[in-house]
Parts: C-alpha cells; sequence; structure tokens
C-alpha cells in the first residue's frame, strides 16, 4: 500500500506526494489549450509547434475551432480550458474581440488566459484591447517561431495555474466555511455523518463514493469492530456493518490503518481522514474514492476541512447528549414528554387526514405502589408498563413517558383502535407483576384541533376524569368536549371579572323546625348573574374550585352573611343563625381561621350566629389536620355541621370523634322518604337521623318538596328542614320579610 500520513504535536496530519505503483509520481490532468482561426494552414503548423509541448512534466491537450460560433461551443463544453490562441479576424473583423467579450461576461470565466493573435497589422489597437479585455499578450504571426510560441504557451498556463489555484483555494475555503457551518448546525450523528461525506466529496468535486466509520475509542476495541454510519455511491451496501466486513481489502486496511495511528491517508485514488474528537468524542474515519490524485493545494484544503469537521463531531456530540437529556426518559430509555410534544406537532403540520392517533395511558398504582413499597416498587412497575406498550404497539408507533406512571402513544389510529386495557393490564408475561391496573385516552387527531401541548392535555384531563369519577377504562376524545372546556375557560374569566366588580350577591333558604313550623336559620347560597343572565350555581362553584377563585368566592360569601346577619339583627332576629358552605380548598389555607375571625369580628357578628358547612371529604382526606381546624372553630363558637352527609367517606369512629354540631341529610336520602318505608332512601335516612339523636347532633333534613316527606320526617323524629316546600332561595330583605310574616 503506497501513501502518506503523519501525525504531530503541531498539525492535525499532512499529505505527502503520492506514487504511483511504478514508483514515479502520477501523471497530472493533462493542461488543455484551444486554438481559434480559420486558417487550418496555421492551425497545423501550430500543432507542429507543440507536438511535444510539456507544462510542469502534464502533457498539452490541444483543441481547435474555426470560428468565434465553434469557439463558444468548445468552451461550454470544456469549461476547464488553460489559455486560448484567438486570432483576431475570422467571419468577421472584430470576431475574435467579440469572442472574448463573450468569455469574461457572459461565461463568466475570469481565469482562462487569451493570447490575441492577427496575421494582419492594426486590425485592434494593442494598448486598449489588453486593457479592456483582460487579454494576456498580441502578437503577429509572423513572429510566432516555434520557441517563441512555446514559450507564450507556457507564461499563459503558469499565470493560468496561479489564477486557478487561487481561486480554487478561495471557493474551497468558501465551501468549508459553508460545510462547518451546515455541520454544526446538526444535532444528529448519523446525519452528521452523511452530511460529512457529502461535504467531502463537493469539496474535492468528486463523485460521492465513499463511507463513515466510528470506533467506540477504547483501546481495548479493534480498529476492525468499527462501525459503518453511513455509506453511499458504491459503497451504500456497507453501511451498518462493521470494518472487518467491508468486502475490499483495500479499503479495509485502510480503514484499519487510519484508526491504529489515528491519523489520516492519502492514496493515488482515495483519501481517509481521520477525525480524533478532540480526545473527548468517539474517533471517526471518512473514506472517499477520488480515482485521482489530489494536488498540494486540495491536501492543504483537506486539513482545514478536517478542522472545522472536528470541530463539527464535537459539537454534535455535545447536541447528541443534550438531545438525550432533554428527550429521553433517563430510567426507561424511551423518548419523554419533550420528544413527543415535538413528534406530535410534526404530525400536526401534516394535511388532514394524517391517519394518526394519541393514546394517553395512566398507571394507576404507580403512586401508591411508590409510596407503599418504596421507590424500587415504582421502577418496576414503570419497567414492566414500558415493555408491555412496546410489545403491543411496535414501530411505526411511538412510546413516552410524559412523568410519574403517565405514558403516551403516538401511532396509525387503526393499531390504536382496539381498547388496550384488558391487554395491558394482564399481561402473559411471567414476570413479578402480572397485573397493572391502567386507565386510557384516545385522541383521533384528525377530529382534534389545536396544538401538540394541547392534544396532550386532552388525553390527561381525559384519564383524570375517569379517575374522579371513580371509573376505569377508556375514554374517546369528543370534539364537544374541547368545547365545554372552553366554555368553563370563559365561565371562570367572566367570574374573575365578576370577583372584580363585586357582583356576586346572595340568597337564603329558610330552615325550619318541623313541630312547630317557625323558622329556626337559614342557609346562604352564592349566587351571579352576566349581563342579566342568572348563572346556575351548580355550574360556576365547580368552575370556581376548578379555577382556584372557590377562594376569593367564599370570602366574599362570608362578608356578604355578615351583612346579611347584621341586617337580620337590626330587623329585630338577632337569635337566627345562618350556615354558609366552605369549600375544601377554603377550608386547608392556613390562614382560613385568622381570616374569618377577623371577617366576623370586623363586622361585629357573634361566631355562634354563623354556622359553617364542610362536605365529608374536605375532613376525612386529612383526618388529623381536619378534627385540629374544627376544633379551633368549636372553640371560637362557630357552630359546625357536615354537608351532604352519607354520601361521602364517614365512618361512624370518624363522626363520632369529629366536634360538630349538626348533620345535614342530603337530599338524594330525603327523596327516598315518605313513599314506602321499605325503600333503600328511607333505610339510610333512618339510620342517619338515629346516629344523629345517639350523638346528641341536631339533623336538617334537605330537599323536602311534599307533605309525604315532612310526615315521614316528623314521625323518625328529624327536628328540622329545608326546602322548596318550606321556601325557595331569597334575597335577604325578603328572607327578613318572611321572619316577620311567621311572627
Amino acid at each position: 500500500m503506497s501513501g502518506s500520513a503523519w501525525s504531530g504535536d503541531d498539525r492535525m496530519f499532512e499529505f505527502r506526494q503520492e506514487l504511483a505503483d511504478g514508483g514515479q509520481p502520477p501523471d497530472s490532468t493533462p493542461f488543455t489549450v484551444l486554438s481559434v482561426d480559420d486558417d487550418p494552414g496555421f492551425q497545423q503548423s501550430l500543432r507542429m509547434a507543440l507536438s511535444d509541448f510539456r507544462f510542469n512534466e502534464s502533457p498539452l491537450r490541444l483543441l481547435t475551432a474555426s470560428s468565434s460560433g465553434e469557439a463558444r461551443q468548445v468552451l461550454e463544453d470544456n469549461p476547464g480550458i488553460s489559455a486560448i490562441l484567438l486570432d483576431v479576424v475570422m467571419e468577421t473583423d472584430d470576431a475574435g474581440l467579440q469572442l472574448v467579450r463573450a468569455v469574461r461576461e457572459q461565461l463568466g470565466n475570469t481565469e482562462v488566459r487569451i493570447v490575441l493573435i492577427t496575421g494582419q497589422p492594426g486590425m485592434a489597437p494593442l494598448r486598449k484591447t489588453l486593457q479592456q479585455l483582460d487579454i494576456s499578450e498580441y502578437w503577429l504571426k509572423t513572429d510566432l517561431y516555434r520557441e517563441r510560441l512555446q514559450g507564450i504557451v507556457t507564461g499563459s498556463l503558469r499565470t493560468w495555474s496561479e489564477i486557478h489555484a487561487l481561486a480554487r483555494a478561495k471557493r474551497g475555503l468558501q465551501h468549508i466555511v459553508q460545510a462547518g457551518s451546515r455541520l454544526a448546525g446538526l444535532r444528529d450523528p448519523d446525519g452528521f455523518s452523511r452530511q460529512l461525506l457529502r461535504e467531502l466529496a463537493a469539496l474535492l468535486e468528486v463523485p460521492l463514493d465513499g463511507m463513515v466509520c466510528v470506533h467506540d475509542g477504547s483501546a481495548d476495541t479493534p480498529a476492525e469492530d468499527a462501525v459503518v454510519t453511513a455509506a453511499d455511491g458504491c459503497f451504500e451496501a456497507q453501511e451498518g456493518r462493521t470494518v472487518q466486513d467491508i468486502a475490499d481489502p483495500m479499503v479495509r486496511d485502510l480503514l484499519v490503518d487510519a484508526f491504529s495511528r489515528r491519523s489520516s491517508i492519502g492514496m493515488p485514488s482515495s483519501q481517509v481522514l481521520y477525525l480524533d474528537g478532540g480526545g473527548t468524542v468517539p474517533p471517526m474515519a471518512v473514506y472517499l474514492a477520488t480515482e485521482r490524485s489530489l494536488d498540494a493545494e486540495e491536501h492543504e484544503l483537506l486539513q482545514v476541512f478536517v478542522t472545522h469537521a472536528n470541530a463539527g463531531l464535537v459539537n454534535v456530540d455535545l447536541a447528541a447528549r443534550l438531545d438525550r437529556v432533554a428527550y429521553r426518559d433517563s430510567l426507561l430509555d424511551i423518548p419523554n414528554g419533550n420528544a413527543l410534544r415535538r413528534d406530535l406537532r410534526q404530525v400536526l403540520e401534516q394535511p388532514r387526514p394524517c391517519g394518526q392517533s394519541l393514546l394517553v395511558v395512566d398507571l394507576g398504582q404507580y403512586t401508591d405502589g411508590s409510596l407503599a413499597l418504596g421507590p424500587e416498587q415504582g421502577d418496576l412497575l414503570l419497567q414492566r408498563m414500558a415493555e408491555r406498550l412496546a410489545q403491543m404497539y411496535p414501530p411505526p408507533c411511538r412510546i413516552a413517558r410524559l412523568h410519574e406512571g403517565t405514558f403516551a402513544v403516538l401511532g396509525p389510529s387503526r393499531w390504536l383502535a382496539a381498547d388496550p386495557v384488558d391487554a395491558l393490564e394482564q399481561s402473559e408475561d411471567a414476570g413479578e407483576l402480572p397485573f397493572l391496573r391502567v386507565d386510557a385516552a384516545r385522541v383521533d387527531l384528525d377530529e382534534y384541533r389545536g396544538g401538540a401541548g394541547g392534544a396532550l392535555a386532552a388525553g390527561l384531563l381525559l384519564v383524570n376524569r375517569i379517575r374522579a369519577s371513580g371509573g376505569h377504562g377508556v375514554a374517546e376524545y369528543q370534539i364537544e368536549s374541547e368545547q365545554e372546556n372552553l366554555r368553563r375557560f370563559l365561565e371562570s374569566r367572566a367570574l374573575y371579572r365578576a370577583l372584580r366588580e363585586d357582583r356576586i350577591g346572595i340568597v337564603l333558604q329558610a330552615q325550619v323546625d318541623l313541630e312547630s313550623g317557625a323558622i329556626v336559620g337559614a342557609e346562604a347560597l352564592a349566587r351571579w348573574s352576566e349581563d342579566g343572565r342568572p348563572m346556575s350555581p351548580a355550574s360556576f362553584i365547580p368552575v370556581a374550585e376548578a379555577s382556584g377563585l372557590i377562594v376569593p368566592l367564599g370570602g366574599r360569601v362570608i362578608e356578604l352573611v355578615c351583612d346579611a346577619l347584621r341586617a337580620m339583627e337590626r330587623a329585630g332576629f338577632p337569635d337566627v343563625p345562618v350556615s354558609v358552605n366552605v369549600s375544601p380548598l377554603q377550608l386547608r389555607r392556613r390562614e382560613f381561621i385568622e381570616e374569618l375571625a377577623a371577617t366576623v369580628a370586623r363586622h361585629g357578628i357573634e361566631p355562634r350566629r354563623m354556622e359553617i358547612e364542610i362536605t365529608e371529604g374536605a375532613v376525612m382526606s386529612d383526618y388529623q389536620d381536619g378534627r385540629e381546624l374544627l376544633a379551633r372553630l368549636r372553640r371560637l363558637g362557630f357552630g359546625i355541621a357536615v354537608d351532604d352527609f352519607g354520601t361521602g367517606y364517614s365512618s361512624l369512629r370518624y363522626v363520632h370523634s369529629l366536634p360538630v354540631t349538626r348533620l345535614k341529610l342530603d337530599h338524594q336520602f330525603t327523596a327516598g322518604v315518605g313513599i314506602g318505608d321499605e325503600a333503600g332512601g328511607a333505610n339510610v335516612a333512618d339510620m342517619i337521623i338515629a346516629l344523629g339523636r345517639r350523638l346528641g347532633l341536631d339533623i336538617v333534613a334537605e330537599g323536602v318538596e311534599t307533605e309525604a316527606q315532612v310526615e315521614w320526617l316528623r314521625r323518625h323524629d328529624c327536628p328540622c328542614a329545608q326546602g322548596y316546600l318550606f321556601a325557595r332561595p331569597e334575597p335577604v330583605e325578603d328572607f327578613i320579610a318572611r321572619l316577620r310574616g311567621q311572627g
């Protein structure tokens, strides 16, 4: 193998003179000269005079043309012509001069050297012509004896060589700078390999026949184990193979030699560039079949190219590692949420129909398993889920872990159409976790309108709704649900404005003693109107809770209840209490009790006149803290009622130990009384009333609408009730009037 390579401390590599098989420098490409003259005799004489001519040990290739038109065609077909010997007078007196203008201005060839030759002295102004048309020399045919002609040609070729070398170096450097910019912008190592090969072939202006090999950089790994990461042209079939599998022994040995010597190698018909990656990146070797020798200028350009390519290799490795951090899940080594959003954006940018769907899968036991058994159990759950998803959804489906125990699958709709829950929960594998509890949501991207983030949010929302409702299975995205979400969002914005503009009010619903019929209390209910239209509490209260507006809304209601209690006191009814609903979000705020106490004190209201209504879940979700909070409220003098009792979490032990003063019988149980004592609702109502009596608690039945219900409640010793049968919710002034009317 004849070639050369060198590696030192001050330079990356150096190419030396390449030798042909006989041990002598190979012939360079012949220089081409074009003779343009309509005199066949002169053409013949010229050919004889230059028959043995050589320049820099290279032969001369002589082309001829007998007219300017023919010459222009020859120039277009042979862009590498170095010099033109041009007759001035041919088909016209200035045909030669017109051809010069065409070469310089129309063909844009500023490198070719032009020598004007004429047999008719005085046909062209010498000085002006030389200056304006970039003509090297101007001679009479009678002055061109053999030695002078060869001297003229030698001077022209020398000048052309210098100009051509400078131009080629400039183009090469420009290409290297642009190539460096293109390579630096890549983030994928495989893409970098392919682009590197293309840039090298373009720089040397040779066909794209070559390959790129990457070694892992370990001293224990043989050079033969380097992998071909990119290949093109006649080597395309080598991609993905190792160097030792390359069929051509010469190419294989060159690559092994480059990795072993850690240097570039130049051969008469090929080049191997070695990139060391700065010692921090796995090294790379690029083989390119040039099918010709390179000159000194090209070798210098290759040195500059390798420097830029090496920097690009380091950059792309860094970018790849950053991409891995940004787009890969470190535990499962699969794409993460960022990667899925990127892929999802690409899908949504495609023309519809795209035929793609998004499946969001949530591993229900992940959090509980991690809390109960430690993070190792959580990791095991995640790994099993990733394995099962990979089995069910092979490529082209893309699987990603979004966060915690939530995964997503992006793929063809027909592949994601089947219900995945049973298959994911009951796997056939014999691993440690035969069962996984999952819920899922499917979003058909041809039905969805919006961005990638919105599609993921829609899927996550559907899964959360399954869990919140106590359901199980797969939820399907529907465009109507998106419209409902938009309606709720707009409603939350309108509620926010209403709170800022103090447009929230309350109404009071009377609570009646069932024995005497007297009004013994009231419940305060929030009311809001938008553009003169009453807004349903069943709609805006959940919106307030979801948006966090329930805290300022609840605070405003308490202020209004204090105003109502002052008005009732002024009207002569200081002993009628009013109950006010407090949401779990309000109750859990550390500032709640202090703010409540400060509000009633500011209005001069005794706490005993205000009853705080809470739901079972507000306390039972954190029993110990909830019990302490209620105890503080009781010490301040507030009454405490458990709203909708019997519909939630309560156990008898907890109810017995909580410092509550009243139980409210939910309307769904009240509705079942008075229609036969054997009804299920009646049995539950009877048990709740009996429980309240035994615990010494007041009972109030909600939603009473018939006399039959009243009679049943009296027979079962329920002391108090509220409902439409007695009074609908009404403004404070009307409630005070009702109090006066019973007097």
